[in-house]
């Protein structure tokens, strides 16, 4: 009788993970740095000094609930300035704002934040500006398109080409959690935030990541190729 017992728990538990892991907040998640991602040792070390300090990450949820909210269909940015390259894993936050869908219910909206702040633990930033807006995230292949209202418009494509000049490699990995991740390329952005006093307009650089998050049968942070991502070659 005992270990009949131990093995309905067993089988109980099994059944609750599966049941949270279905419904865990996943999708897909565009971050944007002001400095190259993939790249030879000398641009690196050439934008180490003054590159890097800004980062936006835009998060897409597919499915998943929090907090009593279901999360499907909605979209968040946060977008950041600090003094450190914010690509660095030990960075500091520095200050954000926090942008959300004008669409959504005020628990939604509640919802958004404290996933935010349970999921990234890194984010602990030391002024906090929130604006909802409209917000808008399309993606076609491996064209990705997002804008939030008149402060934000970043559009993603893929790499065409990867060489060894100047030993070129990937340097860095997202900062938010992910579970499958390429690097793009910045076809076009432009961001004017007057709360944290930005104007960062780029292009042309390899400074996109793209990637999955949430996905608790996939490796994290696995590094894969446009085509893998996007499901074109089907191997994942």
């Amino acid at each position: 009788m005992k270990n009949l017992k131990l093995i309905l728990t067993g089988i109980l538990g099994l059944a609750l993970n599966a049941a949270f892991a279905a419904d865990a907040p996943r999708g897909d998640l565009l971050e944007l740095h002001s400095c190259e991602l993939y790249a030879g040792g000398c641009v690196v070390s050439a934008e180490a000094p003054q590159g890097g300090r800004y980062m936006l990450r835009v998060w897409d949820f597919t499915d998943g609930d929090f907090n009593g909210a279901h999360l499907k269909g909605l979209q968040f940015a946060v977008l950041q300035s600090s003094p450190d390259n914010l690509a660095m894993t030990d960075s500091k936050t520095g200050d954000a704002v926090v942008y959300l869908p004008d669409s959504t219910t005020q628990s939604q909206r509640d919802a958004l934040l404290a996933w935010l702040k349970t999921s990234q633990k890194d984010f602990h930033p030391v002024k906090t500006e929130t604006r909802v807006v409209p917000l808008q995230f399309t993606k076609s292949g491996g064209e990705y398109h997002f804008s939030a209202g008149k402060f934000i418009s970043v559009k993603a494509g893929p790499m065409t080409c990867q060489t060894t000049a100047c030993g070129e490699a990937l340097w860095y990995e997202p900062r938010a959690a992910t579970s499958l991740f390429t690097v793009a390329v910045n076809r076009d952005s432009s961001v004017n935030e007057p709360f944290l006093q930005l104007k960062w307009v780029d292009n042309g650089k390899r400074s996109i990541f793209l990637a999955r998050f949430g996905e608790p049968d996939q490796a994290k942070n696995l590094y894969v190729t446009m085509n893998e991502l996007c499901g074109t070659t089907q191997s994942l």
